[in-house]
């Protein structure tokens, strides 16, 4: 059933030059992360998005530990052009690049993801943009072909799933810091006051 969607999809829109190159580049954001990690490093750079960066960067990291190294390791599922051989020539003409680890889930999606919900959790209606970007970056997977649609539908359960983790962490772990730079100016205070 999938890989009758992919033949359709190859079929009906890998004739457009201007839009496979375009949907080359969108998925190029999420190539091994870099978009959402560069993201990660922007946001905490700036004092006041710092812990929104420490968020996104918890999201990552689980992402990573649960994408790339239990499930494509464990579920090792084969990519497309195993079952569909025809679209090695469409991934020549359009010059994308053939990854060799498992089809599931999809690790560009699950990073996007894992960023853009980290994010939205902190700043809402902002997000968005985020989640759009995040959401382009899914359905070039599909588009060009490298993956089937569940492992792009795992990829954005399994991200989400980790950037909702990575907020509440980065959340706890701001507050007991908080909590504790509290603690410290109390204690100055007091020695200040007794001296």
């Amino acid at each position: 059933m999938e890989i009758e969607f992919l033949k359709w999809v190859d079929v009906t829109f890998h004739g457009q030059v201007w839009l496979n190159h375009l949907m080359k580049y969108i998925t190029y954001i999420g190539e091994f992360g870099a978009g959402a990690i560069i993201f990660a490093l922007v946001l905490l750079i700036f004092g006041k998005t710092r812990w929104t960066g420490v968020a996104v960067a918890i999201a990552l990291l689980i992402d990573v530990l649960l994408v790339n190294v239990i499930l494509k390791l464990s579920v090792n599922r084969p990519r497309p052009w195993t079952e569909y051989p025809e679209l090695g020539v469409f991934y020549e003409s359009c010059g994308v690049r053939l990854p060799t680890d498992s089809s599931f889930p999809s690790g560009h999606t699950a990073a996007m993801f894992a960023a853009a919900v980290a994010f939205t959790f902190k700043y809402k209606v902002k997000g968005i943009p985020v989640l759009i970007v995040a959401t382009l970056v899914a359905l070039s997977r599909i588009y060009l072909c490298v993956h089937y649609p569940t492992d792009v539908l795992g990829g954005f359960v399994i991200g989400s799933a980790c950037g909702a983790a990575g907020y509440f962490i980065a959340k706890a772990i701001e507050k007991y810091v908080n909590k504790r730079k509290k603690r410290g100016t109390s204690s100055e205070d007091i020695g200040k006051e007794l001296s």
